[in-house]
């Protein structure tokens, strides 16, 4: 606003409203008069504003603090010096940058002695720097780290207050001006990442007079609605001036204090501002902030995949582990029936054994008998003879006493291992009542998952079988 005022104030407005051509100061009034029907390019007019300019301030003494300091390729110095009020462009031409005392900072006050120029191409005006000394700290600056070093001595910027992100939120808000090119950059984003997606637009100044206080209105707005699950708070770019509403501590504190997770974008990425420090997230610029608000639905859809195709393969992996498992417990698992055989045939070779055993030991008992008899008849004629007889009578008696114990003694053994082999064959759970159910497949059905209504059954019972239809399962 200084320089369009400077300008304007240099011309002479006639009551046509058009504004008549700048003169140097040097010629009379009548020099300066210029015919009605001319007519000047922009180019003669920027050029007679360089030429005033140079001319009514070849020397100027400046007292300002640095900001937007930038130094391109070529070795130039391009800054802003400003004050409470105003400011103005400046350069440092890279000779006149290798003599100076000092190095340029962002946030210093300086006193720097120069001169005013324009650059018709652009209708713009600088300050170029020839000299330059320390001015004392800037207030801006001194402003901004004390209030920096309260803020965080409260606590507002610890990692610890800071909560993640929502992932794949369906409400989005979003701070920030209308008209701005920050909205169409988030949009399109999170058009590209994932559409269908509902975005709250809480429309604000975000630089001028009055910006801070509309910015936390807008996040008060935002968080009184709640509706959003995450909120990008932010511009696109500008110079630190420009960003001065998010220093505001009043805007600070609004997102300190939101219960709703907030995206600092507030699109430079080389100055910090204190609204990134106290967001729960910063993103260098809006677009970067609906890519971290927003994952890309192709990664997503390709994650999903792969995880699908995962599960599926440990599933095919476990079935045939099972499977396998299944089958060789079907392997080793014999069929009543013929654990009923191989019981009867082992009874059977036991009762062998012990018949076998009994004619075994009676004959062993009376060939030792035969043997005594023999050899007692060489003494038949003896006086002991008749006693020997009677030992004899009685040592048969009690013989044949004992075999015929021991006869019954295992009989009686054998028929207790004969009730007990009965007693867990499943032919005795059959005579009392129960039934062995085959599928038409012939193995035994334990469970009804593994049947369907109007399969046939095989109904084994103690006596005789029974086929059916499955005519209802439960």
């Amino acid at each position: 606003m200084g320089t369009n005022f400077a300008i304007l104030s240099r011309m002479n407005i006639s009551t046509t409203g058009r504004a008549e051509p700048l003169l140097p100061r040097d010629q009379t009034q009548d020099e300066r008069a210029l015919p009605w029907d001319q007519w000047l390019t922009v180019t003669q007019l920027n050029e007679q504003i360089r030429d005033l300019l140079e001319e009514t301030w070849p020397f100027v003494r400046l007292r300002g603090e640095i900001s937007d300091l930038h130094q391109p390729a070529s070795g130039h110095y391009y800054l802003t010096l400003l004050d409470a009020q105003s400011r103005i462009r400046a350069v440092i031409w890279r000779t006149t940058r290798q003599r100076l005392r000092m190095q340029p900072r962002a946030g210093e006050t300086v006193l720097v002695t120069g001169r005013l120029a324009a650059y018709p191409p652009r209708g713009e005006y600088q300050f170029v720097i020839e000299g330059m000394q320390p001015g004392g700290s800037g207030t801006e600056r001194e402003r901004f780290l004390q209030l920096f070093a309260r803020l965080k001595a409260e606590g507002l910027f610890d990692e610890t207050r800071k909560r993640p992100l929502p992932w794949l939120p369906e409400v989005i808000g979003v701070v920030t001006s209308a008209s701005g090119a920050a909205i169409h950059d988030i949009t399109r984003v999170l058009d590209d990442r994932f559409p269908g997606y509902h975005l709250l637009l809480a429309p604000t100044r975000v630089q001028g007079e009055g910006a801070a206080a509309e910015i936390v209105a807008a996040l008060q707005a935002l968080v009184a609605d709640g509706r959003a699950q995450v909120i990008i708070c932010g511009r696109g770019g500008g110079s630190s001036e420009d960003l001065a509403a998010f220093n505001h501590e009043a805007v600070v504190r609004a997102i300190a204090a939101s219960p709703i997770p907030i995206i600092s974008a507030v699109g430079h990425e080389v100055d910090l501002t204190l609204a990134d420090l106290a967001a729960d997230r910063r993103a260098p610029t809006p677009s970067a902030a609906a890519e971290q608000v927003m994952p890309d639905k192709r990664v997503v859809q390709a994650r999903v995949l792969a995880v699908r195709q995962r599960l599926q393969r440990a599933s095919l992996a476990r079935l045939t582990q099972q499977r396998s498992a299944v089958q060789l417990w079907q392997q080793r698992l014999l069929h009543p029936q013929r654990r009923l055989a191989f019981f009867r045939v082992r009874c059977d070779d036991l009762l062998q054994r012990l018949l076998s055993a009994e004619r075994h030991w009676l004959e062993q008992r009376r060939q030792r008998v035969v043997h005594g008899r023999n050899r007692l008849s060489v003494w038949s004629g003896g006086a002991a003879m008749g006693l020997l007889r009677t030992r004899l009578d009685h040592a048969q008696q009690r013989l044949e006493q004992a075999g015929r114990l021991y006869l019954v003694q295992h009989r009686e053994r054998l028929i207790r291992l004969e009730v007990r082999l009965h007693g867990v064959s499943p032919l005795a759970v059959l005579q009392r009542g129960y039934a062995i159910v085959y599928d038409q497949r012939g193995q035994v059905a334990r469970n009804t998952a593994t049947l369907q209504v109007g399969e046939g059954l095989r109904i084994q019972l103690a006596q005789g079988e029974v086929e059916g239809v499955i005519q209802r399962l439960q």
